[in-house]
C-alpha cells in the first residue's frame, strides 16, 4: 500500500508546483508579450502546457482512483474521496472553463482576458493546494502506521 501512497503523493505535489508556477510566473507573464506576438506565443504555451500535462494529469488521476479504491488502512476512506472530488472539480473546470477561456487567447491581445485568467486560477490553485496538504497527510499518517 506505500506505493500507492508514495505515488499519489508524488503526482498531487507535482501537480500543486506546476499550478503554483503557472499562477505565479506563467500567466502573470502574459502581461508582458508585445500585442502582435501574442496569439503566436498564446498557441505555443498551448501546446507546451498539454504535454506537461499529458503525463501529470492522467498518472495523477489513475493514482487518485486506486488509492480510493484500494484505501490503505490507517487513512479515511472519506477524506481520500473528498481529495478526489478535488481533483474531479479541478479537470471538470478545466475542461469547461479554462480550457475554453485559453481558447479565447488565439485572437487579440486583451488584457482584461488574461487578468481574468489569472484571478479565476486561484480556483484551481487552491485545489491542488488543498491536495497537497492531504497526500502529505496521507503519507504522514503512512509513516505513523509503520512506526
Amino acid at each position: 500500500m506505500r506505493t500507492v501512497v508514495v505515488g499519489h503523493a508524488f503526482f498531487t505535489l507535482a501537480m500543486f508546483g506546476f499550478m503554483w508556477a503557472v499562477q505565479i510566473v506563467v500567466y502573470p507573464q502574459f502581461r508582458s508579450i508585445a500585442s502582435a506576438e501574442f496569439p503566436s506565443y498564446a498557441a505555443a504555451h498551448g501546446t507546451k502546457i498539454a504535454m506537461a500535462l499529458s503525463l501529470l494529469g492522467p498518472t495523477e488521476i489513475i493514482f487518485a482512483g486506486w488509492l480510493f479504491l484500494d484505501t490503505p488502512a490507517g487513512l479515511s476512506r472519506t477524506v481520500v474521496f473528498a481529495s478526489g472530488a478535488l481533483l474531479a472539480a479541478g479537470w471538470i473546470s478545466t475542461a469547461f472553463f479554462f480550457g475554453p477561456l485559453h481558447g479565447k487567447f488565439q485572437g487579440p491581445y486583451d488584457l482584461d482576458l488574461i487578468n481574468q485568467l489569472i484571478t479565476t486560477n486561484w480556483f484551481r490553485t487552491v485545489i491542488w493546494t488543498a491536495r497537497a496538504i492531504l497526500a502529505g497527510w496521507f503519507l504522514w499518517l503512512l509513516l505513523d502506521v509503520d512506526t
